[in-house]
């Protein structure tokens, strides 16, 4: 736990016996909070190349039928890995199977939560999958908690991601938000992250409905396109609410937006993933001035090349200062350095609950806590230059919960070894990684999906 916070000479001379740590030219900041990651996916990174969401979906779901559990869980732990290399101390992560995150997360240090994904779109099922849900929770909990680990991060918390509005019926959506609730589980679903969505749900055709079709995973006969956006659907369900994350929300207008705000619904925020799958810019200065906390995530590196949440940071900086940033609202907006650190730190806290617990440097908070190197020579007058020159830096130090996880020291090589093998059974050959620096020879190369 956070102690007391002040000027370095002041709290060295009312500490006089604890421990100094020397970071010269760096920024202590609150540890990274990355709202969104699927690090069970990490072993894709480089392996789909850019395309549109459709077609990205269509290849990705072919591919991961190549890997079974054990391959999952070493995907897993090299990303959960990565998160502490990037200054990540805290993740919110959606896996269909959560395990495999779960332990990732305790092995290697992390703060996480995990929300297991829920799909179903015949009621006729409705019974069957919510009994399913219920039983792949309560197992998640026992394996994860119950097995012997050797285990240095804090507890996992949990929670439930009914998948999307093109994979989620209304119903499905109506049942699992009240089973989280009685639960005290929050929520994380997907939703109008493409356009393909937005046409599948309006009209019920278009590329999405042309990809699920192909992977013989959606039966128009039982399933009919409710004509409104993706966030009036979920809305219609009477799950929007304060302990709810949608995750991505680029298709948005400013009804969509009101309905965000006036439910207290938080947003989190993947600029990069956006960009690689052609997504477009998503309104963030519009739902920021609307009132909805928006935090930042990576998505998953089948969509990203890394878990860098600096890079995360630049990103939706530069993407705050076009014209996606308007919003319809009328009036130009945009993002600042210093906003867009406060959406990777404290208010990615405040999307997830956990603003009273970590985000900020504040005593009694938990010692969650990330050292950036700045650049050389790098002018620093006012809080949004030191916001900027944090994103120009590079991790040298990441603390949670008290206990230094990442201090430049090269990853496992069990870890970098397990992660290699299962890039060779997806086509994109070994060495994921080598030390701290992750290898990128095989991206922009597609898989063979044969």
């Amino acid at each position: 736990m956070i102690q007391e916070v002040g000027p370095a000479a002041e709290l060295r001379a009312r500490h006089p016996n604890e421990e100094v740590l020397d970071s010269a030219g760096c920024a202590l900041i609150p540890g990274l909070i990355n709202s969104h990651s699927h690090l069970d996916l990490s072993a894709f990174r480089g392996l789909l190349p850019p395309s549109g969401f459709s077609m990205w979906m269509l290849r990705l779901l072919k591919a991961r039928r190549k890997l079974d559990w054990d391959d999952l869980a070493a995907s897993a732990l090299w990303g959960a890995y990565e998160c502490l290399r990037n200054g990540v101390t805290a993740i919110a992560d959606t896996s269909y199977d959560g395990v495999t995150v779960a332990r990732a997360a305790r092995v290697a240090g992390l703060r996480a939560r995990v929300y297991l994904e829920v799909f179903g779109l015949d009621d006729a099922c409705l019974s069957e999958t919510m009994a399913r849900l219920e039983a792949r929770l309560t197992r998640a909990e026992d394996e994860v908690e119950g097995t012997a680990m050797a285990t240095t991060g804090p507890s996992v918390e949990w929670g439930l991601s009914p998948h999307a509005p093109y994979t989620v019926s209304e119903q499905l959506y109506k049942e699992a938000a009240r089973f989280a609730r009685r639960a005290g589980l929050r929520m994380a679903p997907h939703a109008a992250e493409s356009r393909a969505e937005v046409r599948l749900l309006m009209k019920g055709s278009g590329a999405l409905a042309l990809a699920y079709k192909a992977a013989h995973l959606w039966t128009g006969q039982r399933w009919k396109p409710p004509g409104v956006s993706p966030l009036r659907y979920i809305a219609g369900a009477q799950a929007l609410g304060p302990d709810m994350l949608v995750v991505h929300a680029v298709q948005v207008d400013s009804d969509d937006i009101a309905l965000l705000a006036a439910s207290g619904t938080s947003v989190a925020h993947c600029p990069r993933s956006n960009r690689h799958l052609k997504c477009d810019v998503a309104p963030v200065a519009g739902m920021r001035a609307a009132g909805v906390i928006v935090g930042l995530g990576t998505d998953s590196l089948a969509s990203n090349d890394s878990l860098d949440m600096l890079a995360e940071m630049r990103a939706a900086l530069e993407g705050g200062r076009g014209p996606a940033s308007r919003a319809e609202t009328g009036r130009s907006l945009s993002l600042s350095p210093c906003v867009v650190l406060r959406m990777a730190t404290l208010d990615g806290a405040r999307a997830l609950g956990w603003e009273t617990l970590v985000g900020s440097l504040e005593a009694g908070k938990r010692a969650d806590l990330t050292v950036v190197q700045l650049p050389d020579g790098k002018a620093m007058d006012g809080e949004d230059a030191l916001a900027e020159a944090v994103m120009g830096g590079e991790v040298r130090m990441t603390m949670v919960d008290g206990t230094v996880v990442y201090a430049g020291a090269r990853l496992p090589e069990e870890v970098v070894g397990g992660v290699d093998k299962v890039r060779r059974k997806l086509g994109g050959g070994g060495r994921a990684a080598r030390g701290r620096v992750a290898s990128r020879a095989a991206e922009g190369r597609g898989l063979d999906l044969s």
